[in-house]
């Protein structure tokens, strides 16, 4: 009789899997390594994810799950809108710096038949950027923006930064380019 399935053993496979996968782009991991790095038989993942394309898809939900509540627990919407998107391009920058694979894989879902979920998940954290634009506008911080645009367009850069960042970048740099590109943008006034 097969065990129960459990979801502390789906959260340390995905853990596993969130580890390994960032390392390496999809097709360099094998079912063994996540296997390994949780501690358990390979067997045990096929019981919980069907095939390795359904781990890797878990594994993206459960990334922007993680990157969601880290960016709701650093929010302080008391602050300027300026201060709450500087924390979240530091938590999204922070999230990403060392596991730039998870963030192509992410990519990957896009115009997919998974891609509802993946941007269901994804709208937690624009909802997130949108209420501090918005908040920012309504208290003559920022100006007469659509909210919802400019969510996409800093979301759209800190995804740029990590992603196309020098070896010699350091997180607190790119957050504060990002920011002063956002607030001031690149026109000479």
């Amino acid at each position: 009789m097969p065990r129960a399935k459990t979801a502390t053993k789906e959260a340390a496979i995905l853990e596993a899997a969130s580890r390994v996968f960032a390392l390496r782009p999809f097709h360099e991991v094998l079912i063994d390594d996540i296997a390994s790095n949780a501690g358990i038989g390979k067997g045990t993942i096929y019981r919980y994810f069907e095939t390795k394309d359904d781990l890797y898809f878990a594994t993206s939900l459960y990334a922007l799950d993680h990157l969601a509540k880290a960016i709701e627990k650093a929010r302080s919407p008391q602050d300027t809108a300026l201060a709450q998107l500087e924390r979240v391009a530091r938590e999204i920058l922070g999230f990403f710096w060392d596991r730039r694979h998870l963030l192509t894989m992410l990519s990957s879902y896009e115009r997919s038949d998974r891609e509802a979920e993946i941007l269901k998940r994804r709208d937690s954290i624009l909802k997130v950027v949108q209420e501090a634009i918005l908040a920012g506008i309504e208290r003559r911080e920022l100006r007469g923006i659509n909210p919802r645009l400019g969510a996409e367009v800093f979301l759209g850069m800190t995804r740029s930064a990590n992603l196309f960042r020098h070896p010699e970048d350091t997180l607190e740099e790119l957050v504060a380019h990002i920011l002063s590109v956002f607030s001031e943008g690149v026109a000479r006034r």
